[in-house]
């Protein structure tokens, strides 16, 4: 247990029971918080997994319904309208 006599050795008992106490509400705390961690992490691959099914499938959707994939074009230069010029004198 602990050293000392009487008194000394109860306030030491005392001491220890408070630590110990106190190192397991310290655990408990540092768990839940590890548990919470895990939790978080896990969330975040479920919804970037599930980002990614969800634009699959519109991507097969878009294929199956006879819409070729779109791509990206530059818009078109529009003509400059044909103005007389008047020749120089």
């Amino acid at each position: 247990m602990v050293p000392g006599r009487g008194p000394v050795k109860i306030a030491a008992a005392l001491a220890v029971a408070a630590a110990g106490l106190g190192g397991g509400l310290a655990y408990k705390k540092y768990k839940t918080y590890l548990h919470e961690k895990q939790l978080r992490k896990e969330r975040k691959e479920r919804r970037h997994r599930d980002a990614a099914a969800s634009e699959q499938e519109q991507k097969a959707r878009a294929i199956r319904n006879g819409a070729a994939p779109k791509s990206r074009k530059s818009p078109r230069k529009r003509k400059k309208a044909a103005t007389k010029s008047k020749p120089a004198e």
